[in-house]
Protein backbone atom coordinates (compact mmCIF):
# COMPACT_ATOMS: atom_id res chain seq x y z
CA UNK A 1 0.00 0.00 0.00
CA UNK A 2 1.20 3.48 -0.94
CA UNK A 3 1.87 5.90 1.86
CA UNK A 4 -0.79 8.18 0.27
CA UNK A 5 -3.46 5.37 1.35
CA UNK A 6 -2.09 5.31 4.00
CA UNK A 7 -2.27 8.41 5.15
CA UNK A 8 -6.13 8.67 3.67
CA UNK A 9 -7.06 5.26 5.83
CA UNK A 10 -5.53 7.44 9.17
CA UNK A 11 -7.49 10.35 8.23
CA UNK A 12 -10.99 8.11 7.90
CA UNK A 13 -9.96 6.25 11.36
CA UNK A 14 -9.43 9.38 12.91
CA UNK A 15 -12.92 11.15 11.32
CA UNK A 16 -15.06 7.98 13.06
CA UNK A 17 -18.44 6.96 12.71
CA UNK A 18 -20.16 9.98 14.22
CA UNK A 19 -18.67 12.36 11.85
CA UNK A 20 -18.48 9.89 8.54
CA UNK A 21 -18.20 10.90 4.89
CA UNK A 22 -18.26 9.41 1.50
CA UNK A 23 -15.29 11.17 0.55
CA UNK A 24 -12.86 14.65 1.59
CA UNK A 25 -12.19 17.11 -1.13
CA UNK A 26 -8.55 19.16 -0.34
CA UNK A 27 -8.90 22.34 -2.29
CA UNK A 28 -6.28 24.81 -2.90
CA UNK A 29 -6.72 28.47 -3.39
CA UNK A 30 -4.34 31.52 -4.65
CA UNK A 31 -0.87 31.29 -2.16
CA UNK A 32 -0.66 31.58 0.31
CA UNK A 33 -3.57 30.04 1.02
CA UNK A 34 -2.37 26.35 0.17
CA UNK A 35 -3.77 23.36 2.43
CA UNK A 36 -0.41 21.95 3.19
CA UNK A 37 -3.12 18.47 3.71
CA UNK A 38 -3.09 18.37 -0.05
CA UNK A 39 1.10 18.20 0.00
CA UNK A 40 0.45 15.58 3.02
CA UNK A 41 -1.72 13.24 1.10
CA UNK A 42 0.15 13.87 -2.28
CA UNK A 43 3.64 13.74 -1.12
CA UNK A 44 4.61 16.17 -4.09
CA UNK A 45 7.84 18.24 -3.83
CA UNK A 46 7.06 20.37 -6.45
CA UNK A 47 4.21 22.73 -7.40
CA UNK A 48 2.12 25.05 -5.98
CA UNK A 49 -1.40 23.66 -7.31
CA UNK A 50 -3.48 26.77 -6.82
CA UNK A 51 -7.12 26.03 -7.39
CA UNK A 52 -6.70 22.63 -7.55
CA UNK A 53 -8.33 19.79 -5.60
CA UNK A 54 -7.61 16.39 -3.77
CA UNK A 55 -10.54 13.96 -3.49
CA UNK A 56 -9.66 10.89 -1.21
CA UNK A 57 -11.57 7.74 -0.41
CA UNK A 58 -11.81 5.72 2.37
CA UNK A 59 -10.25 2.75 0.52
CA UNK A 60 -7.33 4.88 -0.50
CA UNK A 61 -8.24 5.61 -3.19
CA UNK A 62 -7.72 9.29 -4.87
CA UNK A 63 -8.00 11.60 -7.55
CA UNK A 64 -5.50 14.89 -8.10
CA UNK A 65 -7.56 17.13 -10.39
CA UNK A 66 -4.82 20.14 -11.74
CA UNK A 67 -4.48 22.87 -14.33
CA UNK A 68 -2.09 21.73 -17.26
CA UNK A 69 0.50 24.45 -14.82
CA UNK A 70 0.99 21.73 -12.56
CA UNK A 71 0.60 18.51 -14.66
CA UNK A 72 4.18 17.40 -14.89
CA UNK A 73 4.63 18.15 -10.73
CA UNK A 74 1.21 15.87 -10.18
CA UNK A 75 2.01 12.74 -12.79
CA UNK A 76 5.05 12.51 -10.27
CA UNK A 77 2.59 11.04 -7.98
CA UNK A 78 0.59 8.86 -10.89
CA UNK A 79 1.68 5.96 -8.68
CA UNK A 80 -0.06 6.66 -5.85
CA UNK A 81 -3.56 8.54 -7.26
CA UNK A 82 -5.29 9.41 -10.62
CA UNK A 83 -4.61 12.42 -12.28
CA UNK A 84 -6.99 14.60 -14.14
CA UNK A 85 -6.23 17.73 -16.04
CA UNK A 86 -9.00 20.59 -16.15
CA UNK A 87 -9.51 23.58 -18.37
CA UNK A 88 -10.80 25.96 -16.20
CA UNK A 89 -12.66 26.48 -13.26
CA UNK A 90 -15.93 25.46 -14.94
CA UNK A 91 -14.55 22.46 -16.13
CA UNK A 92 -13.23 21.42 -12.96
CA UNK A 93 -17.03 22.39 -11.53
CA UNK A 94 -18.21 19.72 -13.66
CA UNK A 95 -15.60 16.55 -13.19
CA UNK A 96 -16.17 17.25 -9.96
CA UNK A 97 -19.41 17.01 -9.53
CA UNK A 98 -19.42 13.97 -12.15
CA UNK A 99 -16.58 12.29 -9.83
CA UNK A 100 -19.14 13.02 -6.61
CA UNK A 101 -22.17 11.57 -7.62
CA UNK A 102 -23.98 9.27 -5.55
CA UNK A 103 -22.17 10.93 -2.42
CA UNK A 104 -24.30 11.81 0.64
CA UNK A 105 -21.45 13.34 2.67
CA UNK A 106 -17.81 15.26 1.89
CA UNK A 107 -15.65 16.27 4.01
CA UNK A 108 -14.02 19.19 4.00
CA UNK A 109 -10.53 20.42 5.61
CA UNK A 110 -12.25 23.51 7.36
CA UNK A 111 -9.68 25.16 8.98
CA UNK A 112 -7.57 25.73 5.45
CA UNK A 113 -10.76 26.22 2.79
CA UNK A 114 -11.75 29.42 2.02
CA UNK A 115 -14.73 31.18 2.11
CA UNK A 116 -15.01 31.79 -1.21
CA UNK A 117 -14.25 28.37 -2.14
CA UNK A 118 -16.90 26.88 0.07
CA UNK A 119 -19.29 28.78 -1.31
CA UNK A 120 -18.32 27.48 -4.85
CA UNK A 121 -18.36 23.58 -3.63
CA UNK A 122 -21.71 24.65 -2.25
CA UNK A 123 -23.17 26.04 -5.42
CA UNK A 124 -21.66 23.01 -7.82
CA UNK A 125 -22.85 20.45 -5.48
CA UNK A 126 -25.91 21.43 -4.15
CA UNK A 127 -27.43 17.92 -3.50
CA UNK A 128 -24.33 17.49 -0.97
CA UNK A 129 -24.01 17.80 2.87
CA UNK A 130 -20.26 18.92 3.86
CA UNK A 131 -18.09 17.98 7.36
CA UNK A 132 -15.74 19.59 8.59
CA UNK A 133 -13.12 16.96 9.06
CA UNK A 134 -9.75 19.16 9.71
CA UNK A 135 -9.59 17.99 13.52
CA UNK A 136 -9.36 14.37 11.72
CA UNK A 137 -6.54 16.07 9.35
CA UNK A 138 -4.69 17.79 11.58
CA UNK A 139 -4.61 14.61 14.31
CA UNK A 140 -3.56 12.23 11.47
CA UNK A 141 -0.69 14.57 10.18
CA UNK A 142 0.61 14.48 14.13
CA UNK A 143 2.02 11.21 13.98
CA UNK A 144 4.53 11.61 11.62
CA UNK A 145 5.53 8.59 9.19
CA UNK A 146 9.04 6.95 8.18
CA UNK A 147 9.25 8.86 4.91
CA UNK A 148 7.89 12.46 6.94
CA UNK A 149 10.61 11.60 9.69
CA UNK A 150 13.49 11.26 6.84
CA UNK A 151 12.85 14.43 5.84
CA UNK A 152 12.57 15.99 9.01
CA UNK A 153 15.52 14.15 10.39
CA UNK A 154 17.59 16.16 6.89
CA UNK A 155 15.80 18.98 7.75
CA UNK A 156 17.11 19.76 11.36
CA UNK A 157 20.50 17.96 10.27
CA UNK A 158 20.86 20.97 7.49
CA UNK A 159 19.58 23.47 10.18
CA UNK A 160 22.28 22.29 12.75
CA UNK A 161 25.00 22.17 10.15
CA UNK A 162 24.72 25.75 8.78
CA UNK A 163 24.69 27.13 12.58
CA UNK A 164 28.04 25.83 12.27
CA UNK A 165 28.74 27.95 9.82
CA UNK A 166 27.23 31.27 10.69
CA UNK A 167 28.77 31.77 14.09
CA UNK A 168 32.21 32.52 12.51
CA UNK A 169 30.49 35.59 10.46
CA UNK A 170 29.51 37.18 13.93
CA UNK A 171 31.78 40.38 14.19
CA UNK A 172 31.58 43.38 15.50
CA UNK A 173 29.34 45.56 13.53
CA UNK A 174 27.49 43.01 11.02
CA UNK A 175 24.12 44.15 10.72
CA UNK A 176 21.16 41.37 11.51
CA UNK A 177 19.95 41.46 8.22
CA UNK A 178 23.30 40.97 6.46
CA UNK A 179 23.39 37.32 8.72
CA UNK A 180 19.70 36.56 8.01
CA UNK A 181 20.97 37.05 4.30
CA UNK A 182 23.69 34.46 4.86
CA UNK A 183 21.24 31.60 6.26
CA UNK A 184 19.18 32.10 3.60
CA UNK A 185 22.40 31.65 1.36
CA UNK A 186 23.49 28.67 3.10
CA UNK A 187 20.36 27.07 3.64
CA UNK A 188 19.41 26.63 -0.46
CA UNK A 189 23.64 25.73 -0.48
CA UNK A 190 22.56 23.05 1.37
CA UNK A 191 19.33 21.85 -0.70
CA UNK A 192 16.89 23.49 1.45
CA UNK A 193 14.95 26.49 1.90
CA UNK A 194 13.60 28.68 4.08
CA UNK A 195 11.05 27.13 6.82
CA UNK A 196 9.76 30.81 8.09
CA UNK A 197 11.27 34.30 7.65
CA UNK A 198 14.74 33.62 9.80
CA UNK A 199 15.16 35.58 13.76
CA UNK A 200 18.27 37.27 14.14
CA UNK A 201 17.92 39.68 17.25
CA UNK A 202 21.26 41.67 18.62
CA UNK A 203 21.19 43.05 22.36
CA UNK A 204 17.96 43.88 23.79
CA UNK A 205 15.68 42.98 20.77
CA UNK A 206 16.20 39.59 22.19
CA UNK A 207 13.67 40.17 24.48
CA UNK A 208 10.98 40.09 21.47
CA UNK A 209 10.37 36.30 20.38
CA UNK A 210 9.15 36.99 16.98
CA UNK A 211 11.62 39.88 16.46
CA UNK A 212 11.64 40.17 12.53
CA UNK A 213 13.72 43.57 12.72
CA UNK A 214 16.99 43.80 10.97
CA UNK A 215 18.81 46.85 11.30
CA UNK A 216 20.63 46.05 14.59
CA UNK A 217 24.16 45.75 14.90
CA UNK A 218 26.18 43.42 16.59
CA UNK A 219 28.48 44.90 19.74
CA UNK A 220 30.53 43.80 22.47
CA UNK A 221 28.01 42.82 25.42
CA UNK A 222 25.06 41.92 23.20
CA UNK A 223 22.63 38.46 23.37
CA UNK A 224 22.55 37.40 20.22
CA UNK A 225 19.67 35.17 19.48
CA UNK A 226 19.49 33.33 16.13
CA UNK A 227 15.65 31.18 15.20
CA UNK A 228 15.94 30.22 12.40
CA UNK A 229 15.29 26.37 10.03
CA UNK A 230 15.54 24.61 6.93
CA UNK A 231 12.57 23.64 4.94
CA UNK A 232 13.81 20.30 3.21
CA UNK A 233 11.37 18.50 0.88
CA UNK A 234 8.53 21.07 2.06
CA UNK A 235 9.26 19.68 5.67
CA UNK A 236 10.77 21.62 8.55
CA UNK A 237 13.23 22.60 10.88
CA UNK A 238 12.95 25.10 13.59
CA UNK A 239 16.12 26.04 15.90
CA UNK A 240 17.05 28.44 18.14
CA UNK A 241 20.24 29.08 19.68
CA UNK A 242 21.69 32.65 21.83
CA UNK A 243 25.52 33.41 22.54
CA UNK A 244 27.20 36.85 24.36
CA UNK A 245 29.21 38.78 22.03
CA UNK A 246 32.25 39.39 24.50
CA UNK A 247 32.41 37.96 27.99
CA UNK A 248 28.98 37.17 29.49
CA UNK A 249 27.82 39.00 32.73
CA UNK A 250 26.33 37.49 36.05
CA UNK A 251 23.19 38.23 34.42
CA UNK A 252 23.57 36.92 31.32
CA UNK A 253 25.25 34.10 32.52
CA UNK A 254 22.34 33.78 35.19
CA UNK A 255 19.58 33.88 31.96
CA UNK A 256 21.07 31.62 29.54
CA UNK A 257 22.27 28.77 32.75
CA UNK A 258 18.04 28.95 33.53
CA UNK A 259 17.12 28.23 30.43
CA UNK A 260 19.40 25.68 29.07
CA UNK A 261 18.61 23.96 31.95
CA UNK A 262 14.88 24.44 31.21
CA UNK A 263 15.60 22.67 27.59
CA UNK A 264 17.67 19.77 29.37
CA UNK A 265 14.23 19.35 31.38
CA UNK A 266 12.20 19.29 28.40
CA UNK A 267 13.96 16.77 26.70
CA UNK A 268 14.33 15.00 29.47
CA UNK A 269 10.73 14.28 29.78
CA UNK A 270 9.10 14.56 26.58
CA UNK A 271 8.05 10.76 25.92
CA UNK A 272 5.01 8.45 24.50
CA UNK A 273 2.09 9.00 27.15
CA UNK A 274 2.98 12.18 28.48
CA UNK A 275 0.91 15.50 28.42
CA UNK A 276 1.39 17.96 26.30
CA UNK A 277 0.55 20.50 29.69
CA UNK A 278 2.90 17.98 31.83
CA UNK A 279 5.78 18.85 29.54
CA UNK A 280 5.44 22.49 29.90
CA UNK A 281 4.94 22.44 33.30
CA UNK A 282 7.73 21.13 34.33
CA UNK A 283 10.04 23.26 32.26
CA UNK A 284 8.07 26.70 33.07
CA UNK A 285 8.60 25.19 37.00
CA UNK A 286 12.33 25.19 36.34
CA UNK A 287 12.48 28.74 35.01
CA UNK A 288 10.35 29.33 37.99
CA UNK A 289 13.30 28.07 40.16
CA UNK A 290 15.89 29.53 38.61
CA UNK A 291 14.48 32.79 39.51
CA UNK A 292 12.88 34.07 36.19
CA UNK A 293 9.28 33.75 36.84
CA UNK A 294 7.08 35.62 34.62
CA UNK A 295 9.86 35.85 32.14
CA UNK A 296 8.77 32.50 30.08
CA UNK A 297 6.04 34.11 28.30
CA UNK A 298 4.80 31.55 25.20
CA UNK A 299 4.28 27.75 25.23
CA UNK A 300 7.32 25.22 25.70
CA UNK A 301 6.69 24.25 22.19
CA UNK A 302 4.64 23.20 19.00
CA UNK A 303 4.60 20.39 16.12
CA UNK A 304 6.72 20.24 13.21
CA UNK A 305 5.70 18.92 9.93
CA UNK A 306 4.46 20.37 6.86
CA UNK A 307 3.99 23.99 8.58
CA UNK A 308 6.76 25.61 11.47
CA UNK A 309 3.14 24.91 13.19
CA UNK A 310 2.07 21.85 12.28
CA UNK A 311 -1.18 21.65 14.63
CA UNK A 312 -0.42 21.35 18.25
CA UNK A 313 1.55 23.05 21.36
CA UNK A 314 3.52 22.04 24.26
CA UNK A 315 1.09 24.13 26.37
CA UNK A 316 -0.28 24.65 29.43
CA UNK A 317 -4.03 24.63 28.05
CA UNK A 318 -3.19 21.72 25.93
CA UNK A 319 -5.13 18.14 26.05
CA UNK A 320 -2.81 16.30 24.33
CA UNK A 321 -1.16 12.86 24.76
CA UNK A 322 1.87 12.56 23.08
CA UNK A 323 2.17 9.75 20.91
CA UNK A 324 5.20 7.92 19.02
CA UNK A 325 6.06 9.33 15.74
CA UNK A 326 4.86 13.06 16.75
CA UNK A 327 7.18 16.01 16.45
CA UNK A 328 7.95 18.79 18.38
CA UNK A 329 10.26 21.29 19.23
CA UNK A 330 11.32 22.20 23.05
CA UNK A 331 12.33 26.08 22.85
CA UNK A 332 12.09 27.47 26.79
CA UNK A 333 12.90 31.07 26.79
CA UNK A 334 13.76 34.05 29.17
CA UNK A 335 12.79 37.10 27.95
CA UNK A 336 13.76 40.57 30.03
CA UNK A 337 12.59 44.09 28.44
CA UNK A 338 15.37 45.98 27.98
CA UNK A 339 18.11 43.24 28.52
CA UNK A 340 17.52 40.92 26.54
CA UNK A 341 16.33 37.24 25.86
CA UNK A 342 17.44 33.73 25.95
CA UNK A 343 16.04 30.90 23.91
CA UNK A 344 17.14 27.28 23.03
CA UNK A 345 15.48 25.53 20.35
CA UNK A 346 15.47 21.78 19.39
CA UNK A 347 13.68 19.61 17.53
CA UNK A 348 12.46 16.18 19.00
CA UNK A 349 10.87 13.00 17.91
CA UNK A 350 8.86 11.11 20.53
CA UNK A 351 9.65 7.52 21.13
CA UNK A 352 8.36 4.97 23.51
CA UNK A 353 10.50 6.26 27.06
CA UNK A 354 12.37 9.31 25.49
CA UNK A 355 12.76 11.18 22.30
CA UNK A 356 15.56 11.49 19.25
CA UNK A 357 16.76 15.18 19.19
CA UNK A 358 17.11 16.00 15.64
CA UNK A 359 19.07 19.01 15.86
CA UNK A 360 22.83 18.49 16.85
CA UNK A 361 23.93 21.80 17.48
CA UNK A 362 25.76 22.52 20.77
CA UNK A 363 23.67 23.92 23.26
CA UNK A 364 26.79 25.01 25.54
CA UNK A 365 27.02 28.98 26.48
CA UNK A 366 28.77 30.34 23.65
CA UNK A 367 30.99 33.55 24.15
CA UNK A 368 32.27 35.15 20.92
Amino acid sequence: MSFTAQRIRRVFQRIGESNAVDVVLIQNAIDPHVDQAFFYFTGLESGIFENCVFLAYPDGDAVLYTSSLEEESAREGEDRFKVVVFDDYADLESRLKEAVSGAERIGVNAQELTYRNFLRLKRGLREVKFRDVSDAVVAARLVKDEEEILRLRKAADITSRVWEAVVPMLTAGVSEDEVKAQICYLLMKEGASLSFESIVAFGAESAEPHYLGGGGRLKPGDFALFDFGGRYQRYCADMTRTLIFGRASAEQRRMYEAVAEANRVGLDVVKAGVLASDVHQQVSDMIDRMGFGGRFIHSTGHSLGLSVHDGARLGASSRLVLEEGMVFTVEPGVYVPGVGGVRIEDDVVVKQGGCEVLTSAARELMEL
